[in-house]
């Protein structure tokens, strides 16, 4: 089974996720029917949750005779599955303050140099090669290979969740990102060019070599 950077596999975080939507709690059934689970998995993926402090549960009301069902409803200390809230924040972001700057594109590089740099100072001896960028940039949802000086983008996390209108922006600053954590690292390369495709994006780099110092 394979997990999920949270720890849950992929049908606890399912039902985490139906949890977390549904706007009162939910019963086994509920659950099970939703998900098309059987209800003793249902049962068991519930239980689970609410062990690791994910879930709650609390006996529901009921209008008629019988044994009240347990309901089932997340807890704050539960973590996010869904994303659809950074998407919107990102495009908010960008219309309101990023698209209106006459720098708009400048602007949004020099952003991703400060972000790329934060992630390289917070390792203690950062990885100056493309392979330890490649690492940081899995870890933020994009698929990559690299080699002879070239790091081609084989997914993109954002292409399908921002405007076409602002992902230019978006492009320019994950360039800023190349070039904040390669400097950060003490890399002797530099970004020379990122070509957006239709599927896959590459970036080109180039061996800087400093300016000699003058007396």
């Amino acid at each position: 089974m394979t997990s999920t950077p949270h720890g849950l596999g992929p049908t606890r975080t399912r039902v985490l996720a139906f949890l977390q939507a549904a706007t009162e709690p939910r019963s086994v059934i509920d659950v099970a029917e939703e998900l098309g689970l059987h209800k003793n998995s249902a049962r068991f993926h519930l239980d689970a949750l609410v062990e690791s402090g994910f879930a709650r549960r609390e006996v529901g009301a009921t209008g008629s005779q019988g044994r009240p069902p347990l309901v089932f409803t997340a807890t704050s200390e539960a973590p996010t599955i869904g994303n659809l809230h950074l998407t919107e924040l990102v495009q908010v972001l960008i219309s309101s303050f990023v698209e209106p700057a006459r720098d708009a594109f400048p602007l949004s590089e020099q952003a991703g140099r400060s972000w790329g740099s934060a992630v390289a100072s917070q390792e203690e001896e950062p990885d100056p090669d493309l392979g330890g960028l490649a690492v940081h940039l899995g870890e933020r949802g994009f698929g990559t290979t690299h080699e002879d000086g070239e790091l081609s983008f084989t997914r993109c996390p954002f292409r399908t969740m921002v405007t076409p209108e602002q992902l230019p922006l978006v492009c320019a600053m994950h360039k800023g990102f190349l070039d904040g954590y390669l400097a950060q690292s003490g890399s002797d390369l530099v970004t020379d060019d990122l070509e957006v495709g239709p599927v896959v994006c590459r970036a080109t780099f180039t061996e800087h070599v400093p300016a000699a110092r003058t007396a």
